[in-house]
């Protein structure tokens, strides 16, 4: 008996089949009598008010990239003419920087190192500008009535300059004996 109820059940499912249709597949609603498949529902808003729409997500607030200005810095050695180089005519040797892109307050160092490679003098200034804005600092070194004249260090010298700690730039300039 049970092999007959099963036999029964199979020929019962295959009946209700179609060719190309599976009895398991969805049934078009009643009143559809064409072979076209149904068009789907939108989707729909179930927290809002009615179908959903494609919504670009919210545009985020793009604040512009801050302008760094970097740090800048130059040398130049000012009033030592050509003609009076020599230790006993030279009275002092003024040297420029020019520096920009100082964030607040920034120290400017000046180191003045000897002929010889050995540090001299070293000095400071406290510089404060808007980045955007150079300022010039002028530093220098007296010569005449120093030791520089008196153990007569000529040669060539160097002038390293730092911002905060960091070395800048640097300059040099001779002294002839």
């Amino acid at each position: 008996m049970r092999a007959r109820t099963a036999f029964l059940a199979a020929a019962l499912c295959l009946s209700a089949c179609t060719e190309g249709k599976s009895p398991l597949a969805p049934v078009d609603p009643p009143g559809n009598t064409d072979e076209q498949p149904s068009e789907p529902l939108p989707a729909t808003d179930v927290l809002g008010n009615g179908p959903e729409t494609a919504r670009p997500p919210p545009a985020a607030e793009v604040e512009p990239a801050p302008v760094i200005i970097p740090v800048t810095g130059s040398a130049a050695v000012v009033g030592l003419e050509e003609g009076a180089r020599g230790l006993s005519s030279v009275s002092q040797v003024d040297v420029d920087l020019t520096v920009g892109g100082v964030h607040g307050k920034g120290t400017v160092e000046v180191e003045f190192v000897s002929p010889a490679g050995h540090a001299y003098e070293r000095r400071s200034s406290v510089v404060e500008a808007p980045p955007e804005v150079s300022h010039t600092v002028r530093f220098s070194l007296p010569v005449a009535g120093t030791t520089v004249a008196t153990t007569g260090m000529s040669g060539t010298w160097q002038v390293r300059f730092f911002l905060d700690g960091q070395p800048l730039t640097t300059a040099a300039f001779t002294l002839d004996p």
